[in-house]
């Protein structure tokens, strides 16, 4: 069994739903600190011809450093970031040839009633997923009869362990410490295996496409059907 074990990331690039059809299981990391202008709450849009960071407002408290994404909460207090959002896709993507598609579809995710940011993150990510046709078991650390104070490359291991896979299937940016620890998941009888996504250039909306942009992008140039073959046709995988 593949496994990739990702922390649920606000409206990801392309990459992410790609390493999500590959692996048999998709694990959300939700148990870990949650960390400061990470993916976790913010991602890139793009708006006319350049890339815009757009935010999630998180409530502040005084135990930040300890703060989980599990239990992170949304701010609502200065404003609604839900239309600020919608308001920003909608001007944007309202001449993409899938918008009257698409576009019902993202605002009903985008309006997701939640003040908890991993579900927030998880009921896009999850239903993008199911609507182009990605067919992984989907499942979230919290609610797994699973618990550990490891950190980083040995949680990962040890999460592999607990679950009995044979393949850990990881992203390329975690390369750099799960190596080090290539020998314990051989002990294991666990390959390792790491992303190396190749990025395609699709239908986009402007003179100069731009890459590694959130997912709702792919949606509403390309729509529902042809997304999941756009994605996978930048598939790499390596094992070194």
């Amino acid at each position: 069994m593949k496994i990739a074990i990702m922390q649920p990331t606000f409206n990801p690039w392309i990459g992410y739903f790609e390493l999500i059809d590959y692996v048999d299981k998709f694990i959300f990391l939700d148990t870990v600190q949650l960390s400061k202008r990470s993916w976790q709450t913010r991602n890139k849009l793009k708006i006319g011809a350049k890339e815009k960071l757009f935010s999630i407002p998180i409530l502040k408290t005084d135990s930040r450093d300890l703060l989980t994404i599990t239990k992170a909460k949304i701010s609502y207090e200065q404003y609604d970031f839900r239309d600020k959002l919608y308001a920003l896709i909608k001007q944007n993507y309202k001449q993409a040839k899938y918008f009257q598609e698409v576009d019902p579809f993202i605002k009903d995710i985008l309006y997701f009633k939640t003040d908890s940011l991993s579900l927030y993150n998880i009921n896009l990510i999850t239903n993008i997923s199911k609507k182009i046709g990605i067919k992984t078991e989907i499942s979230t650390l919290s609610k797994i009869s699973y618990s550990s104070d490891k950190t980083k490359g040995e949680l990962i291991l040890d999460i592999c362990d607990f679950l009995k896979c044979d393949t850990y299937v990881s992203a390329l940016g975690s390369k750099n410490y799960l190596e080090d620890l290539r020998a314990k998941f051989s002990e294991k009888s666990i390959k390792l295996l790491y992303q190396n996504y190749s990025h395609p250039s699709y239908e986009q909306l402007g003179e100069t496409f731009l890459a590694y942009i959130g997912v709702v992008d792919l949606l509403y140039n390309n729509g529902f059907k042809n997304a999941l073959s756009i994605i996978k046709s930048g598939r790499c995988y390596e094992d070194r």
